[in-house]
Formats: structure tokens, C-alpha cells, sequence
């Protein structure tokens, strides 16, 4: 009888620490678990943070329009660090909401005065790990003055919903090698680099 009684208090017990190492094994997953979106969660309020942080222009579009600026080209000069210039479109500002659909597309254009490459990036960081630069090559290009120009065409359209308060941040990094210091060529030449914006209604 004693015998049969310490078996069932030996699986008694053995049923209790069974359920005790689960609820610590559930415990730590749940612990690591709660870190592990909390690091996530952080690090992309990080990155969105310096997405939106130092914009240099706001552009904001309501309707099919065409709109350009132009960059500042005074401070491009040769250098080891590239320069980065950073742009923001958006359907609202504080008092006005687009009421349609809109697509648009960018487009980039520069004079051919300095030897400068350009890249751009849409709501990500240049210095992300995968981040894309969505221009394309540059073609050449003439006005109907016969000046020549490098354009830089983006491939995709983007879409803002109306009913949704859209911005999309851009980056733009222009690397003038610091090479060209030493060539006299350079010294009195600016550079235009302007940034054109197409957007047309979405018909359903």
C-alpha cells in the first residue's frame, strides 16, 4: 500500500515539475519574444525618424499638375564625402487634402557643366542595407535652345489614394569626386540640377 502511494506521489510530483520547467520554458519564450518586437519596433521608428528628419523642400500635389525645383548648386564642389539632398512629396499639407486619385512619376535633370553621378532613393536611407537607386542611366538630352542636359528618368509611377494622407520622402546623393580638385576646368562652373515632378488623375 505504501509502495502503491509513493508511485503516485513520485508522478505527482514528476507531473508538477513537468508543468513548472513548461511555464518557465513559456515564460523566457514569451520575455524574448516581447524584446524582439520591441527592437523591431524600435528600429524602424529609428529609420522613419531619419527618413523624415532634414528635408529640404516640401512638394505638394492635389490634382494632375506638373511641378520643378531646382537644387541649390553653390556648395558642389570636389569632395570624398557625397552630398545629400533630401525632398518630400506629399497629397495634404495643413490646410489642403487632395480629393482625387494621383500617380506621378520623377524625373532628374542636370547641364553637363561638372562630372557629377546622381542617385535616388525613395523612403529609405541611401546607407541601408539593399537600398535601391531608382534612376535610371542618364540619356542626353536637348532643349529647343540647344543647350545639352543629362535627364535621369524614374521607371515606376506611384500612386496617392485621397482618402489616405500620403508622403513619400526622397533622397537624392550627388558625388562630385574629390579628384577634380586639382583641375582648373572646374573652378567656375555651377551646375543645374533640377528635380521635376508629373502627376496625373487616376482614372478607375
Amino acid at each position: 500500500m505504501k509502495e502503491a502511494f509513493s508511485k503516485i506521489q513520485n508522478i505527482t510530483l514528476f507531473e508538477e515539475k513537468k508543468r513548472f520547467l513548461l511555464f518557465v520554458l513559456l515564460l523566457f519564450s514569451m520575455l524574448f519574444l516581447s524584446y524582439y518586437l520591441l527592437t523591431v519596433a524600435y528600429s524602424r521608428y529609428e529609420v522613419q525618424t531619419k527618413i523624415f528628419s532634414n528635408i529640404d523642400k516640401a512638394v505638394y500635389i492635389f490634382k494632375g499638375e506638373d511641378v520643378s525645383f531646382n537644387l541649390d548648386p553653390d556648395g558642389i564642389v570636389p569632395s570624398s564625402t557625397a552630398y545629400s539632398y533630401r525632398f518630400s512629396v506629399s497629397n495634404f499639407d495643413g490646410e489642403t487634402m487632395g480629393d482625387v486619385d494621383l500617380s506621378y512619376t520623377v524625373s532628374v535633370r542636370t547641364t553637363t557643366n561638372l562630372p557629377i553621378s546622381v542617385a535616388l532613393y525613395r523612403n529609405e536611407l541611401p546607407e541601408a542595407s539593399g537600398a535601391t537607386n531608382i534612376l535610371s542611366a542618364a540619356r542626353n538630352a536637348q532643349d529647343e535652345d540647344g543647350a545639352w542636359y543629362r535627364v535621369y528618368d524614374v521607371n515606376d509611377e506611384y500612386e496617392m489614394l485621397f482618402e489616405d494622407q500620403v508622403t513619400d520622402v526622397y533622397t537624392m546623393v550627388i558625388t562630385f569626386p574629390a579628384v577634380y580638385s586639382n583641375d582648373p576646368i572646374y573652378s567656375n562652373y555651377l551646375e543645374n540640377i533640377e528635380v521635376s515632378l508629373h502627376s496625373e488623375q487616376m482614372i478607375a
